[in-house]
């Protein structure tokens, strides 16, 4: 067999399963679903935080599905209301989150320059 033609064939499998490995990487704010139907996106109640749900700019929400090895429900609470950013495996309606990181968490000082 042509060497060329093997090296070929043995390099697309790696390239295909380090792409899904990686997964995506999406921007929004974790929300309850009723405010992201409703529209509430700065004022969520907390009385309306379950299911949660990541809400992207683009008005689409997804619910959310916890796969990361060290993501658990008190995660997630903290990051209620806030922006974040996941990485995870995206599909029509559910996002499975691998890594969440909160862009402004609470107490972060901020200094703006006059």
């Amino acid at each position: 067999m042509n060497p060329k033609i093997l090296l070929l064939a043995l390099s697309i499998p790696m390239g295909v399963f380090s792409g899904a490995a990686a997964g995506e990487e999406v921007k929004g704010r974790i929300l309850g679903e009723l405010c992201a139907q409703r529209g509430k996106i700065g004022e969520c109640y907390l009385k309306w935080a379950e299911p949660m749900v990541l809400w992207t700019e683009e008005g689409d929400y997804y619910a959310i599905e916890l796969t990361g090895k060290d993501l658990d429900q008190v995660v997630l609470d903290k990051a209620f209301g806030r922006e974040v950013t996941i990485e995870g495996e995206v599909s029509e309606d559910r996002v499975r989150i691998d890594k969440l990181t909160v862009l402004n968490p609470v107490g972060k000082k901020e200094f703006f320059k006059a």
